[in-house]
């Protein structure tokens, strides 16, 4: 299908639901003017029923003319301070038949895409952005991510951006009615009903021809850089995609409640995407299949099938280096696109590299209740809230004590084995974090990092003994801590120990 027919095609579609909807709504207020004009008293019945649905239809396409919010997020890339990159986008833009965005900028997201602001509807264009995942830079050659910003720009010349606003706020006009429907009035049930098949069949019709559009901007993408770096960029998506959810949820933001960000963000990111590199292989050599009927892309795979068979040779050159390359200074810039992700308070933290954090969030999660079970070992023995003294504690047999909770009342029904289970658990994190806390701050124990987990912590070689094993022994049914306190008192009088003097030792 040729271009202008198909988006002529694709425009009335994503428009047919909403005029269905406004037609509809025109069709119940002439027919209860009408009844109004013949019958008043009856018309004022069926008003109980049209008018809570009338609202209900003009609520859902209010969305249709209410104000979109078309801010622009992410670090801009000034033409004049990145030209190598602006150039490889104008290169491709030519290829791909469309004019260059107006701007660039940087986002933490493992996605690229472009977006147009309208007028009239779609009908005139005012300004076109391009958004870059700061991930793809970091893990992408420079040809792979110029097939995926080629596939981006096609969009512009298929004029697929230009409707896409329009789109978005129909496909929200029909979810925000259904959502809305009182199914307790048969009026608005019935209209639930004809709606939700409608509905269905008109958007299963544009995301077919969506999934139409998605294919001809791969055609573009091995156009332009060939099919091999089209299909080898196509292959990495999904590994980015894992491994930067990964380095979100695990690794970001480690240091976060002790007031730090890593001094390094994408250098870290960098190193966890290359320790996955195995883990990963299944989704890189077998790219998912699976795909929604409402779905506007085409199965991953089905793409990259697609894209091999071409056999595109490419029409121009891009240098097989890293993506970094395209940047000057790229590592601040990355680091700059996920600071500006983050909320407020994100400018406010230090930075550290990647052992302080490991170091900084192993001992805050190891000491969580380390204080409280010390201040009750000081309540019980009467001596200072210090290790030494939670040890004296355990030796003299008050493991359920100390384990005890004075914020929540034990149950009653909690028997003695119960009880000393749970304050087996509690105590034995306590005395963990006092310790780690202790060889940490004499230099006994270093924080190291450990892709893809979150770091290892290590005992000095000097010290052949299993800390685990010290610290079950001293919670023990018959608690022995005489190897604990030789380990401490071995550091503590280890001569030229290097001492460590920071936040959490203090």
């Amino acid at each position: 299908m040729i271009l202008l027919p198909r988006t002529v095609l694709w425009v009335l579609l994503i428009n047919a639901v909403p005029v269905a909807m406004l037609a509809l709504m025109g069709a119940l207020i002439w027919f209860n003017t009408w009844a109004f004009i013949v019958a008043p008293v009856t018309a004022v019945k069926i008003a109980i029923g049209v008018v809570p649905t009338v609202l209900v239809l003009g609520r859902g396409l209010w969305v249709l003319f209410s104000k979109n919010d078309n801010s622009v997020h992410g670090v801009p890339v000034r033409e004049h301070e990145q030209p190598e990159l602006w150039a490889l986008v104008r290169r491709l833009a030519v290829v791909a038949d469309t004019a260059p965005p107006d701007d660039i900028h940087l986002v933490a997201e493992a996605n690229a895409s472009v977006r147009e602001d309208t007028r009239l509807l779609g009908l005139l264009s005012a300004r076109r952005h391009m958004f870059i995942g700061a991930p793809l830079v970091a893990a992408m050659s420079s040809a792979q991510l110029a097939a995926v910003l080629t596939h981006e720009l096609a969009h512009y010349s298929n004029r697929d951006t230009r409707f896409a606003g329009l789109a978005y706020r129909s496909r929200s006009a029909f979810t925000r009615t259904l959502s809305t429907i009182n199914r307790g009035d048969r009026l608005q049930l019935g209209l639930h009903f004809l709606l939700r098949r409608y509905g269905a069949f008109v958007f299963r019709a544009s995301a077919k021809l969506s999934r139409r559009q998605e294919s001809v901007a791969d055609e573009a993408a091995a156009v332009a850089v060939g099919s091999a770096a089209t299909a080898s960029a196509f292959r990495e998506l999904a590994p980015i995609a894992e491994s930067w959810d990964v380095f979100e949820n695990n690794h970001l933001v480690i240091g976060w409640d002790a007031g730090y960000l890593p001094a390094d963000v994408f250098a870290g990111y960098r190193k966890l995407h290359v320790s996955l590199h195995d883990a990963l292989h299944g989704l890189r050599t077998d790219p998912p299949d699976t795909a929604d009927p409402f779905d506007s892309h085409p199965p991953l795979r089905e793409r990259i099938l697609a894209i091999d068979a071409l056999g595109a040779v490419g029409t121009i050159h891009v240098p097989a280096t890293h993506a970094l390359g395209l940047l000057r200074d790229p590592l601040r810039l990355l680091d700059a696109a996920v600071l500006a992700d983050l909320t407020p308070e994100a400018q406010s933290k230090r930075r550290a590299d990647w052992p302080t954090l490991i170091r900084l969030s192993g001992l805050g999660s190891l000491t969580e209740n380390t204080d409280r079970v010390l201040a009750t070992a000081a309540r019980i023995t009467g001596g200072p809230p210090t290790l030494r003294t939670l040890l004296d504690a355990l030796d003299a047999g008050h493991l359920i004590e100390l384990g005890a909770d004075p914020n929540h009342a034990a149950n009653p029904s909690d028997g003695p084995r119960v009880l000393r289970e749970r304050s087996k658990l509690i105590v034995h994190k306590a005395l963990f974090g006092a310790v780690a806390a202790a060889l940490t701050s004499a230099g006994a124990l270093r924080w190291t990092e450990s892709w893809p987990s979150v770091g290892t912590m290590r005992l000095d070689e000097r010290y052949p003994d299993s800390l685990p094993d010290l610290i079950d022994a001293a919670v023990a049914d018959r608690p022995d801590t005489s190897r604990l306190r030789a380990l401490l008192d071995s550091v503590r009088d280890s001569p030229g120990r290097p001492g460590h003097h920071g936040a959490v030792a203090r």
